[in-house]
């Protein structure tokens, strides 16, 4: 693991953050703030990736 323990933990409830909102504006019929809520999803998701990867 190249990070600290304390940021591979906040990134991974950052993305069960955003999935939860956006689960719930979808929910809601709003959109544009459930696409909001995937792009930063996935946003985390690039960054977890990048900070957990072997071999680097």
């Amino acid at each position: 693991m190249n990070a600290p323990a304390w940021r591979i933990w906040l990134i991974t409830a950052l993305m069960c953050g955003w999935g939860i909102l956006g689960i719930r504006f979808v929910q809601k019929g709003d959109p544009v703030l459930a696409l909001m809520c995937l792009a930063l999803l996935i946003a985390n998701g690039v960054t977890l990736w990048r900070l957990t990867r072997q071999g680097k």
